[in-house]
């Protein structure tokens, strides 16, 4: 399948990621991987032009 964007992780984000719980952390990946494949608005808002949301609950 065909990503429809990129995704470039901030030090910051890795260290917040690595806090967490191991299935915590793979079900925000994994969420974020079904959010570059597919066009689903709970997951990835649109913002403005050049800023979008992700959101997750874990």
């Amino acid at each position: 399948m065909d990503k429809l964007f990129d995704i470039v992780f901030l030090e910051d984000a890795f260290a917040f990621l690595k806090e967490l719980d191991k299935k915590h952390y793979e079900k925000i990946l994994y969420n974020i991987r079904k959010a570059q494949t597919a066009n689903d608005p709970e997951l990835f808002k649109k913002l403005t032009e050049e800023i979008w949301e992700f959101r997750t609950l874990w």
